[in-house]
């Protein structure tokens, strides 16, 4: 892999603190990404301060790109919305493009959800009518946001959200000015048609806004792995998770609205984020279950046409944080926050406020041009077992009555296991269900299969089914396996017999096997 974009450009714009940059004068460097700075600025001319950003000064010599930033600088400009973040000014002094944005206090979202793990019921659904506020106005103007996500959610102390990092949105009317193959967007929040040639429509927003709900009620994404095949495979064939599953307290209702709004085809997503906000509005005003079981899982249809996915094209956000368990109020100024959305790949520089005496915690959550390494196979499409239809109500899991001993080992050659559930591979080899010989055909297991381990269902992953279809536990023999489902298919076949490969997540629906 190549260096890094910011390895890469120039610092030509190192040590411009206390110096002037046309009106501007530049107080204090907020922050430094792959296409250049971000300042704390005087206007000198409108006697203010702003976030200043100033692009390296080879872009400026780069026609398409310069047309790009100028048309969509314009467009964001355009969008008089209360929870999109004014642009002051934008435009080249001295061979270098600039863009002038307020400068606003608060902090990001994930940072929320990084301290709090996850937000109360009415937090989640308040900030994300207030984000879809923004959306529905873009949508308005032929304006496809493609990132939003928590880094690009920005809370301010009264509560206040705006959706920030307009700066790479794509214009409906525009010809495809980003380069080819670029994934712009984070992929956690991608819709399915992003991973593919499709032209993404605002319906790729509505997707997003979705996740991102579903991760302020659970405090974790809707597909969490650290693979980045198991989340495209994911977010092209496995069905929407419920909320209710990771926290069972949630209303019901909640669960309709999340499996409609992050459905495969985006005709069936809600026709605007703002239709989506007002349905989970009305869900935490009602006790009532949902309507339809086929609300919760929708069918699961083909994965579009896509080219192989290659990572080392895509954005990925980096973002360090200061987690503070008592938030102390936020000053504007030095420790206030810089909202940056410029075009081409920036981001948004944050500056983040300190109540005690050491000096302010620098937050950047910086788009890099490069990634981690690409994925060397293209994306597989596993074999998936039917689920409910439409009119099916899901198996509700029950934990089935412990064996005789405490913590459910068997006592048999080996201890028992409880893997992670961090989005790894296991190959399931055998399993057991019948109490009175769970001992022996475990055992039995474990001699036939060397290097094999056991576990029981209950006592591991959500992705595994938990009891029976006589509600008594289930003992499973398995191998460990990798993070990618060509290695996982390769231990299946080297298995042979019935083995099947599952995923060891909290996402990843129970009835889903990887026969390869």
């Amino acid at each position: 892999m190549g260096p890094t974009m910011t390895e890469n450009a120039s610092s030509s714009h190192e040590g411009r603190s206390g110096t002037r940059f046309g009106v501007y004068e530049l107080r204090s460097l907020l922050g430094r990404g792959g296409m250049g700075e971000v300042y704390e600025a005087y206007d000198t001319s409108k006697d203010r301060l702003v976030a200043l950003k100033l692009l390296h000064r080879e872009l400026a010599a780069d026609p398409s790109f310069q047309a790009r930033f100028r048309r969509e600088s314009r467009a964001t400009a355009a969008l008089n919305e209360p929870h999109v973040i004014p642009v002051h000014d934008w435009g080249e002094i001295d061979g270098v493009l600039f863009i002038d944005m307020r400068l606003v206090e608060g902090h990001t979202l994930r940072a929320e959800l990084t301290e709090f793990g996850r937000l109360t019921p009415v937090r989640a659904v308040d900030i994300v009518s207030q984000i879809a506020s923004a959306l529905d106005a873009a949508h308005a103007r032929g304006l496809i946001h493609r990132d939003v996500k928590p880094d690009n959610i920005i809370l301010t102390n009264n509560g206040f959200a705006y959706l920030v990092d307009f700066g790479i949105a794509y214009s409906q009317t525009d010809t495809k000015i980003t380069t080819e193959g670029s994934a712009v967007g984070s992929y956690a929040y991608m819709a399915p048609e992003r991973f593919g040639i499709e032209t993404p429509t605002a319906a790729a927003d509505v997707y997003s806004l979705a996740c991102v709900l579903y991760q302020s009620l659970t405090g974790t994404t809707p597909f969490n792995t650290t693979s980045i095949e198991h989340l495209v495979n994911s977010h092209l064939n496995a069905p929407p998770p419920r909320p209710t599953l990771a926290v069972p307290s949630l209303p019901q209702g909640l669960d309709a609205i999340v499996a409609r709004g992050m459905a495969k085809d985006p005709a069936h997503r809600y026709p605007t984020t703002g239709a989506l906000a007002l349905q989970a509005r009305q869900a935490l005003s009602t006790t009532d279950t949902p309507g339809a079981a086929g609300g919760l899982h929708p069918t699961i249809v083909g994965p579009p046409i896509y080219t192989t996915v290659n990572p080392a094209h895509g954005n990925y956000t980096h973002i360090a944080t200061k987690t503070k368990r008592n938030r102390a109020p936020i000053a504007i100024g030095a420790a206030g926050v810089a909202l940056v959305l410029a075009a081409g790949g920036t981001a948004v520089w944050v500056t983040l406020g300190n109540s005690g005496p050491e000096s302010p915690t620098a937050v950047a959550a910086s788009t890099a041009t490069s990634a981690p390494a690409p994925i060397q196979d293209p994306v597989r499409t596993p074999k998936l077992e039917p689920l409910p239809t439409a009119g099916q109500q899901a198996t509700t899991t029950t934990r089935a009555p412990n064996p005789a001993t405490k913590n459910g080992d068997l006592g048999v050659s080996k201890p028992i296991t409880v893997p992670s559930c961090k989005g790894t591979g296991i190959v399931v080899l055998a399993n057991a269900t019948d109490p009175a010989t769970y001992a022996s055909e475990i055992q039995n297991y474990l001699d036939a299969f060397p290097g094999s381990k056991y576990l029981r269902t209950d006592q591991s992953c959500p992705s595994l089914r938990q009891v029976s279809d006589s509600g008594t536990a289930i003992y499973t023999v398995y191998r460990e396996s990798g993070n990618t489902e060509s290695k996982i298919c390769k231990d299946v076949r080297a298995a042979g017999g019935d083995a099947y490969g599952k995923w060891l997540d909290t996402t990843t629906d129970p009835s889903t096997r990887m026969t390869c």
